[in-house]
């Protein structure tokens, strides 16, 4: 009965300790990131731009962020997510040299011990009284080794060992020891390379890190100016629909007041009222294609602001681009594909961890030819032994150099078949052709990537240039259709169609000049100066 209570009890409690091991989900709130982020953005903003986290929950205005492509960049170069997991996998990588040089480490081990045997004196001698045979030591040791990069270890070792026993035969007591012991490979193992190989590809490994961190600033920073870029393109369309949409209502008017005036038709009304809920519908996806533009800049910047949508109800974010197109080099010299392609070989990290990766393949090579071979080492040791009586006897004997131990081995061994060592050489070989594989792929890319950047900036050029005149055509059309009604020369669905038209050129153009912003920073991306 008692048992059962006991068990009914703890039954009861689970559920209690299981409560209580729940974390709420309002204190697990990353809200401290999200307030972090919030006000090192609000740093660059103008004082009339400033909101602090505490103000958000009764806030229903959008905050607005102005930025420039600078700031963009700035801001993402701390904070983007792929850099800073690239600089974690270089901090890893620069643990991995620490442990590589441990079998180099110099160790220190210490030991103590005692025994006790007993057993019957079944055959004894005249004069010996004892009944039992009782043996008891005690040893004492300390040893140190320390190995070298040669491929030499030395080791030190001193002992102590007390020997009691009731035996007659039994002259010392005390056995004091100090050994020195030298073992050095003579083939398998022996020199630099079987010892310091894997540091060798450990620093390697974290240099490759290392240089994987400019690569994801390099990419990550034209990721930015590509999401910088696209939300422009999609706010300057929205504005654009936009305009569209404030000319068909003013054409809508006029045709009602046509109508009302009895100069107009109800199909020129019902062809503007149906041209500016087409103009509406345009500006209702053009407004969702730039929220999601600045969703996608804002993750790509500071990724923590986007925790805001999970903290606040009405929480909202306008990204004010402050950065224009360059069109003042729209026109000129187009780059060279030799002299572009040179610059992305030099500065590339990519061509430089490809290096690393074929010497490191290499230093595999090496270390597995040197497992082939067979194991030979020397072995050299001198010791010093002491006994006495008595403790002080011992010490005097250990430090009179009486007992002496000296001598040398050589210690040869043949793996008949070493199938371990050959299929780590043939791997290795594999490896380090794999290597010299994948950096001329690499190299390859590169120089596609380069001449595809090139051949980007003359068709953009060409495209800014027949957009003006396309758009200039389309305006002086508009133009033009807006007389001719005026003298009833046009229908309104005429002047309709020549504001679609005027509009979709204008839409254009403004691709057009993005697009050769987009073409530059292509092109800053295959040399490898984004990150920069």
């Amino acid at each position: 009965m008692r048992f059962r209570r006991l068990l009914g009890l703890g039954l009861l409690l689970i559920p209690f300790g299981l409560s209580a091991c729940h974390t709420p989900t309002k204190e697990a709130e990353p809200s401290e990131s999200f307030r972090a982020a919030l006000d090192e953005v609000m740093l660059r903003q103008p004082k009339a731009n400033k909101v602090k986290a505490d103000d958000l929950d009764r806030r229903r205005e959008p905050v607005v962020l102005n930025l420039s492509l600078d700031d963009c960049i700035e801001l993402a170069m701390s904070h983007n997510r792929t850099i800073l997991f690239d600089r974690l996998a270089a901090e890893v990588a620069a643990a991995n040299v620490v442990g590589a040089r441990s079998p180099l480490d110099f160790r220190i081990s210490a030991n103590i011990g005692y025994n006790r045997s007993e057993r019957p004196v079944n055959n004894s001698f005249p004069g010996d009284s004892r009944a039992r045979d009782i043996t008891a030591v005690t040893n004492y040791g300390i040893n140190a080794t320390m190995p070298f990069e040669t491929g030499t270890t030395v080791t030190i070792g001193g002992a102590f060992v007390r020997n009691d026993s009731n035996s007659p035969f039994q002259r010392f007591e005390f056995f004091p020891e100090a050994t020195v012991s030298v073992r050095q490979h003579l083939l398998n193992g022996f020199g630099f390379v079987p010892n310091l190989g894997n540091v060798w590809i450990a620093e390697n490994d974290r240099t490759i890190a290392d240089w994987q961190v400019s690569v994801s600033r390099n990419n990550q920073a034209y990721a930015v100016a590509i999401a910088y870029w696209n939300l422009v393109e999609a706010q300057n369309e929205l504005e654009l629909f936009r305009e569209e949409s404030s000319l068909a209502a003013e054409a809508l008017k006029l045709a009602q007041n046509r109508l009302d005036a009895g100069i107009g038709t109800r199909l020129e009304v019902l062809t503007q009222q149906a041209a500016l809920r087409n103009s509406e519908v345009s500006i209702i996806t053009s407004r969702n294609n730039r929220d999601n533009r600045r969703d996608e800049l804002l993750h790509a910047i500071h990724p923590d602001l986007v925790i805001g949508y999970a903290l606040f109800r009405d929480y909202a974010v306008d990204i004010i681009p402050t950065t224009n197109p360059d069109i003042s080099r729209s026109t000129g010299d187009d780059p060279v594909v030799l002299e572009e392609v040179k610059a992305a070989l030099r500065r590339r990290p990519e061509i430089m961890q490809a290096r690393k990766r074929i010497e490191n393949a290499g230093i595999s090579v090496r270390m597995g030819e040197y497992g082939l071979l067979p194991t030979l080492d020397l072995v050299g040791e001198f010791g010093v032994n002491g006994s006495g009586k008595d403790f002080e006897d011992s010490l005097d004997s250990w430090d009179d150099f009486e007992n002496l131990k000296y001598g040398f081995n050589l210690e040869f061994g043949v793996p008949l078949q070493n199938r371990a060592a050959r299929s780590t050489l043939t791997r290795a070989e594999i490896g380090r052709r794999n290597a010299l594989l994948s950096a001329r792929e690499t190299e390859t890319g590169i120089i596609i990537e380069v001449a595809g950047a090139v051949r980007g900036i003359r068709s953009a050029r060409e495209a800014v240039a027949a957009s003006d005149a396309a758009f200039k055509a389309q305006d002086e059309t508009w133009g033009a259709a807006k007389e001719r009604e005026s003298a009833d020369l046009a229908t309104p669905f005429e002047v309709q169609q020549a504001l679609k038209d005027r509009t979709a050129a204008r839409i254009n153009q403004s691709k057009a000049r993005i697009g050769l912003q987009r073409a530059r920073l292509t092109l800053m991306k295959a040399t490898g100066e984004m990150g920069r």
